[in-house]
């Protein structure tokens, strides 16, 4: 599959080798000065950055030695490739959703939690998926 991808830097800012995305403090995503924040999105920014603590404190379990994203790579072993292993995982918090939002309970994680993981599940994927269509 030949998927085309702007240079590196180009849009998305600087990727580090491991696909992470670092802008400047006044970089915008497309390498402009960045936009203005509407006072409504505060709450979508805590959120982004609670997500991305969470990652960094669950990499200590799921990670190793210097891939955060290890266990999610490990579909590979299954001819899975790694971005679509991390679908997997988002379609089954999908699934859980699902089945809060036809019996209005869950048994064992919330929903909030599943809607967290969702985000991060999709988030590792994009990450994954470059990775593997830059290196083709």
């Amino acid at each position: 599959m030949n998927i085309p991808f702007p240079e590196p830097g180009a849009r998305w800012g600087r990727l580090d080798k491991h696909g992470g995305l670092h802008m400047g403090p006044s970089e915008g995503l497309y390498g402009g000065p960045k936009a203005p924040r509407h006072p409504n999105s505060e709450r979508f920014h805590e959120l982004l950055q609670r997500m991305g603590e969470l990652h960094d404190k669950k990499q200590a379990d799921y990670g190793q030695g210097d891939d955060p994203f290890f266990n999610v790579r490990a579909s590979t072993n299954w001819g899975v490739p790694a971005w679509v292993g991390a679908m997997v995982r988002l379609n089954d918090k999908v699934n859980r959703l699902q089945t809060f939002a036809k019996r209005g309970t869950l048994a064992n994680e919330g929903v909030v939690d599943s809607m967290m993981d969702i985000a991060v599940y999709a988030i590792i994927a994009l990450v994954l998926f470059e990775q593997e269509f830059e290196q083709k």
